[in-house]
């Protein structure tokens, strides 16, 4: 059901996004910290039509709790993602090679996050040790190990997985994780207070707890 709350946020994501897109190019002279608290570094992937610039308010949202070395992955709008995913990959070896880092944290947004999903079942030797996507398209498959799918209970493009049939549902699952944020859209993905927390508690090193200022907020399931 579409309310007033839901979209009041599709607006004020888009219209973010759309004002942010002059930043691109200071978003993408980011230095690497390897004294930050969580050093890990994080590659974002936007949608189709989207822009690095889409993720600011996560990146500065992550930031404030220790994880502070970002990295983006932009392509031109297309829908061949088993192409893009190797070029992720590529970007991915290149970063742990300047780094010195292990491996990265991967965050999707849409067809963002289909791409990543896509490299991290590749047969390939994967640097990938956290997968979130927001709102990515799936298919029949289970979810991998590593990945935390985040799902608007109001998104038109890409609705929820069915809690009991759908592939993501419980008893199919591989060790993925699913949350499904009420009185969201597509957009909001990239800016409600929900997804933010839950992508930050989820990239946090295991066995670290977030000091998040927030009160929760409840998920639910689509039905």
């Amino acid at each position: 059901m579409i309310s007033l709350r839901m979209v009041g946020t599709e607006v004020s994501a888009l219209g973010a996004a759309a004002l942010s897109i002059p930043l691109r190019f200071v978003v993408e002279r980011d230095r690497f910290d390897p004294g930050s608290p969580y050093p890990t570094p994080v590659v974002l992937v936007h949608g189709l039509f989207g822009d690095p610039t889409n993720f600011l308010l996560l990146r500065r949202y992550l930031a404030g709790h220790g994880m502070r070395n970002f990295a983006a992955f932009s392509y031109p709008p297309r829908f061949d993602y088993q192409r893009l995913a190797p070029r992720l990959g590529d970007l991915i070896d290149t970063i742990c090679l300047a780094t010195g880092a292990p491996e990265v944290d991967l965050v999707g947004h849409s067809l963002g996050g289909l791409i990543a999903r896509y490299l991290v079942e590749m047969p390939r030797p994967s640097r990938v040790r956290r997968l979130v996507t927001l709102g990515a398209p799936y298919f029949a498959t289970p979810l991998p190990p590593e990945e935390l799918a985040i799902f608007a209970a109001g998104d038109p493009f890409i609705p929820p997985p069915h809690p009991i049939y759908g592939p993501h549902s419980a008893a199919r699952q591989r060790g993925g994780r699913v949350v499904v944020v009420p009185e969201c859209g597509h957009w909001g993905l990239l800016i409600h207070p929900t997804v933010l927390r839950e992508a930050a508690t989820f990239l946090a090193f295991p066995g670290s707890t977030l000091e998040l200022a927030e009160a929760p907020l409840a998920l639910d399931a689509a039905s």
